[in-house]
């Protein structure tokens, strides 16, 4: 009996992953006898494997259960009766050939068949359920014979349909008679992509970016995800990062993938197959630029056939081509010559310029080419003529990089501005112009030497300009552009000030200066001074360019900068006010500067953590986040960026399991903070997490992450990233904690930094052997009475107290500190679990069961287990005697 399976042991074993919803539903309606199913869906979203499950699961309710499968196919198809050849042998068929003889000799046969398999009490007959795979591929009798079979009540019919054609009309009738139960199987949704790829991969969480990345790949198909999973495990290129799984390469070379695709495109015609690769190379794409390059036969066939899908979203309110799968397009780069692609854009783009760029009438060296279509399509256009090696016309050319200069599309860039510099009669602006643009092309791409390449005649094309406003304009951008690789990149400081020299020596020499021009490069030099770690100089520049510019947006720039530094001086007020209005023109200049509402809102929140006002930069976290989510930026990016901002709000908290997890997300992700000087900070907070959650070794590889971290670091969270690694030490001490102190001391007051310096006399009472000497003592009461911050006051009560004599651990200035994050580590006692250190800290700071759940995340039975065993190991009786307890053993340890 080939090709028909009996039993679960026979049966394809396949576990429906991520569809617990679906596959529950559909063993609700298999739930009673003679109840039917019909599964509908694309190609690949898992309906025979959703059949194959649930017939599993009911199997393994119902004691019993006979499962048959039977696959319809082409060959199927052509011969009647073919799909259930397997029990219709010729010399067992029945004679008369009516569909309900035939029906039931094949219920009879496979009833008899499972009765005598061994094992099978007294042959008593089970229930049968028979499964019929891809029922649109059935020949007309074997239809007949399946609609008698789901008019029986004695069996359950399973049947799995393609949404293209769909059910024939003898099954519509049988769902709208109520004999088939319709269930439509949808292609995977973002949180199934997870869970299915979890459960391939058990073990370890998925990096956020790399589930997105699946989803968008795979179209929500469940065969294709199932199968790049398994390539993705099989070529290693799934790497771990802070405990998570992440996927940085491209798709698998050599894969299976790609023979799945052969498959269906060698069943196409000629035409077809030119209209799919077509498709494939440039999708999504308005229907009417392909012109007569594509077929419109072809294109509703491909769009019958599932491979590619038609909307109505073009600009024009028109019809849009896309590929039913985005990983057509990458797994087509596998089948199409590099040869063959240049023709087929060679192609679309002589047809779009015949159509849509005629010349005009006159000599040739008067007839500039024009583009007649949309501005938007003009892209597109010049697009395909860059991948198909033509020169496009200077016009068009110019037209094209003035539309797309802004575009995240940073490769695009690249080529439009480097064949506007190899065009002979490229006028020196637009020259001038595409310089800069495509260094900040190369330097949003990530290369470094490509910006420094285009360096020299760059400036050597700004400074041969005529002098004006255009040269005085394009000699800024140029400088902060180069300014921005220079620091952020490779740490060249002192090359982006020199850079900085330049431009504002040409902007002032100008016989028509520029205030704005200059109001932008003393931007840039006030966060490059800052970045470069001259701290002093910089916040005089900063406070130069705020007064210069107060009433206007061009201080905005700077803001983020300038918040930062008010915080770590300790300067509540004016950092909030200053917040609050430079958050005014951001709004006010979101077209100008479009990134610059998220970056004051996320300095504001830094700038309330580093003084303590918790409560406010909780509410400003939350303005961060609508703010990031409204802006043009990479998605990614956000949902770092968010994940950063989380784990910083639990950390000043005493959150410290949520700090872990949400900085872990963002770290899995760490080269979406390159360049941006915070990379540092979220290291170091992410480390300080792990040891007050008591993983040491996870918080010394953190730390080993971070010292390997060395280029293009901004100093100006330097002090915040080593005062967290400071208190991470403390945790795990090694004795080098009071030299480190120390060191941080003269670092702020070098900086001018007095919150910060007295955040680090602090840690140096702490960890010091002697507590503070008179003169650190003196020096924090004076740093407290000036700076203006909610947390100065616990931090010079918790100083005094140690100089008085008391454990740095304890008193009602550490319980003040301990609410801000700042829970200064009692000394280790080793008889206790890392995990019973940090409640019983708690317990000793007076904190409730409530808010050790909260904290811990854990519950409140958990939280009560642990404090009986910290009674028990510690020799006390309650809570009252735990602080009593500890100072006894820290006391002697010290």
């Amino acid at each position: 009996m080939s090709g028909m399976g009996l039993g679960r042991t026979s049966m394809r074993q396949r576990e429906f992953l991520g569809r617990a919803q679906l596959v529950d539903q559909t063993v609700s309606c298999l739930g009673r006898q003679g109840s039917n199913v019909l599964l509908v869906g694309a190609g690949g979203v898992g309906k025979t494997s959703l059949a194959g499950h649930s017939i599993e699961v009911l199997g393994s309710r119902e004691a019993g259960l006979l499962p048959v499968h039977f696959t319809a196919t082409e060959a199927t198809q052509r011969t009647p009766l073919a799909v259930f050849a397997s029990v219709l042998s010729e010399d067992s068929q029945p004679g008369a050939r009516r569909p309900d003889r035939i029906g039931e000799f094949i219920i009879q046969q496979c009833l008899s068949h499972a009765a005598a398999r061994p094992g099978r009490a007294g042959g008593k007959p089970g229930r049968l359920v028979i499964h019929i795979d891809d029922v649109p591929l059935l020949d007309q009798m074997s239809e007949e014979v399946v609609e008698y079979l789901i008019s029986r009540t004695d069996v359950r019919v399973v049947l799995t349909c393609r949404s293209v054609p769909g059910p024939s009309r003898t099954l519509v009738r049988a769902w709208r008679d109520g004999l088939l139960s319709r269930i439509d199987v949808p292609g995977l949704s973002a949180e199934e992509t997870e869970e299915f790829a979890q459960a391939f991969l058990p073990g370890r969480p998925i990096a956020a970016e790399t589930i997105e990345r699946l989803h968008r790949l795979t179209g929500g198909n469940a065969m294709f995800l199932h199968e790049l999973l398994r390539l993705l495990e099989a070529s290693e290129q799934l790497e771990p990062r802070q405990g998570l799984w992440v996927w940085t390469g491209g798709l698998p070379g050599g894969t299976s993938l790609l023979d799945i695709l052969r498959v269906e495109i060698e069943q196409l015609s000629a035409q077809q197959r030119a209209a799919f690769e077509i498709v494939a190379l440039c999708a999504p794409v308005p229907l009417h630029l392909l012109g007569g390059e594509v077929e419109l036969e072809a294109v509703e066939a491909l769009a019958g056939a599932g491979l590619i899908s038609l909307t109505g979203a073009d600009w024009h309110g028109g019809t849009v081509v896309s590929l039913a799968h985005p990983i057509f397009g990458e797994a087509m780069e596998g089948l199409l010559t590099p040869a063959l692609s240049r023709r087929r854009y060679k192609a679309l783009y002589a047809s779009a310029m015949a159509r849509y760029a005629p010349a005009a009438p006159g000599p040739e060296e008067s007839t500039p080419v024009t583009w007649r279509g949309e501005t938007s399509e003009l892209l597109i256009v010049v697009g395909w003529g860059l991948n198909a090696g033509e020169d496009v016309p200077l016009p068009l050319l110019a037209d094209a990089f003035e539309y797309g200069r802004t575009l995240s599309d940073h490769a695009f860039r690249i080529r439009t501005a480097t064949m506007l510099l190899h065009h002979p009669e490229t006028p020196a602006l637009l020259r001038a112009g595409a310089f800069i643009n495509r260094m900040e092309a190369h330097r949003f791409s990530n290369n470094p030497q490509a910006v420094s390449a285009d360096a020299p005649r760059a400036r050597a094309t700004v400074e041969n300009l005529p002098d004006g406003p255009q040269r005085n304009g394009l000699a800024a951008d140029l400088a902060t552009v180069l300014a921005d690789a220079y620091a952020l990149q490779q740490g060249l400081w002192q090359d982006s000030l020199e850079i900085l020299d330049w431009a504002e020596n040409l902007v002032s020499g100008s016989a028509v200066p520029s205030p704005t021009d200059m109001h932008r490069l003393a931007a840039s030099r006030g966060i490059y001074l800052s970045y470069a770690g001259k701290m002093s100089e910089s916040f005089t520049v900063q406070q130069e360019t705020l007064l210069a510019t107060r009433s206007t947006p061009h201080f905005l720039p700077l803001a983020s900068t300038n918040l930062i530094t008010l915080g770590q001086r300790g300067e509540s007020k004016r950092s909030r006010a200053l917040a609050r209005a430079q958050l005014t023109h951001a709004v006010r200049s979101m077209k100008e500067y479009p990134l610059a509402a998220g970056e004051i809102v996320a300095a504001w929140c830094l700038s309330d953590m580093f003084t303590g006002n918790i409560r406010e930069a909780s509410f400003i976290f939350g303005l961060m986040n609508a703010a990031v989510a409204r802006n043009p930026g990479n998605v990614q990016m956000r949902k770092t960026l968010v994940a950063f901002g989380r784990g910083l709000l639990a950390s000043m908290n005493g959150e410290w399991p949520t700090a872990a997890e949400h900085l872990t997300l963002a770290c899995a992700e760490l080269d979406d903070f390159s360049g941006t000087g915070s990379e540092g900070l979220l290291l170091a907070t992410l480390s300080l997490a792990h040891a007050a959650n008591g993983d040491h070794a996870a918080s010394a590889q953190v730390r080993r992450q971070l010292l390997n971290r060395t280029t293009g670091e901004s100093r100006l969270l330097e002090l915040p990233s080593r005062y967290s690694l400071l208190l991470a030490s403390m945790y795990s001490p090694s004795g080098g904690e009071a030299a480190e102190a120390l060191e941080l001391v003269e670092l702020a007051r070098s900086f001018d930094f007095g919150l910060m310096e007295l955040r680090a006399l602090h840690l140096l009472a702490c960890c010091a052997p002697g507590g503070p000497t008179p003169a650190q003592l003196e020096r924090a009461r004076t740093l407290a009475a000036a700076v203006d911050a909610p947390v100065a006051a616990p931090l010079l009560a918790s100083c005094e107290h140690v100089a008085a004599g008391g454990l740095p651990s304890r008193g009602d200035a550490a319980r003040l500190l301990a609410r801000r994050g700042l829970m200064v580590p009692a000394a280790p006692i080793h008889i206790l679990t890392p995990r019973e250190q940090q409640l019983a800290g708690l317990l000793a700071l007076g904190y409730t069961n409530n808010q050790i759940t909260k904290k811990l995340v854990i519950s409140k039975r958990t939280a009560e287990t642990h404090a009986a065993k910290i009674y028990q190991k510690l020799n006390i009786k309650s809570r009252d005697d735990i602080a009593e307890a500890l100072d006894t053993f820290e006391s002697a340890r010290r």
